[in-house]
């Protein structure tokens, strides 16, 4: 415990005066006609000498010591901060109406938004009039390919051994 530094008494005898006209100058007529202000005035300045840890007493050392030793790490930190923040499980599933997939409750199915994007990209075309434009347009690509002089491609085989690979991966 730290140890009590009582003033001198000669710092005492020259202080008070000079601090008793600092603090209260015009006290004295009025602590004459109220004796409650007369046991109040010689209590308030050795008070005022007295050092803060003699009034926390034991609680003084208490405070010096709660400090941590060691910087605090970064994942101790984020481990303490995200207590009790983890993921749920999704326990609110239903079955898409359109396609038949699981999907969450409330949500749109995300395939059947695929498909829709899908379908505003295209024109508003079904897969038979994609299929037949994909044609028409390697059709105009091959005729440019022998007027080069270039061998055509045939790109319905290309697409089956494309899927042949993905296949085998």
């Amino acid at each position: 415990m730290a140890a009590l530094r009582i003033p001198s008494t000669g710092f005492l005898s020259a202080f008070l005066p000079v601090a008793r006209a600092s603090l209260l100058p015009d006290i004295a007529p009025i602590a004459r006609r109220i004796p409650l202000l007369q046991h109040l005035r010689p209590s308030l300045l050795p008070a005022a000498l007295i050092p803060i840890p003699s009034l926390f007493g034991e609680l003084w050392d208490g405070l010096l010591r709660a400090v941590p030793k060691k910087k605090t790490s970064h994942m101790k930190k984020r481990h303490r901060q995200m207590a009790g923040k983890a993921l749920k499980d999704v326990t609110a599933l239903n079955k898409c109406s359109a396609c038949g997939r699981a999907k969450r409750a409330h949500v749109l199915c995300p395939y059947c938004v695929q498909s829709i994007k899908r379908w505003f990209s295209t024109g508003f075309k079904s897969k038979q009039e994609m299929e037949v434009e994909k044609d028409q347009q390697y059709e105009v690509y091959n005729e440019e390919r022998r007027l080069r002089g270039s061998n055509p491609i045939d790109w319905r085989e290309e697409a089956t051994q494309d899927q042949k690979a993905k296949a085998k991966a």
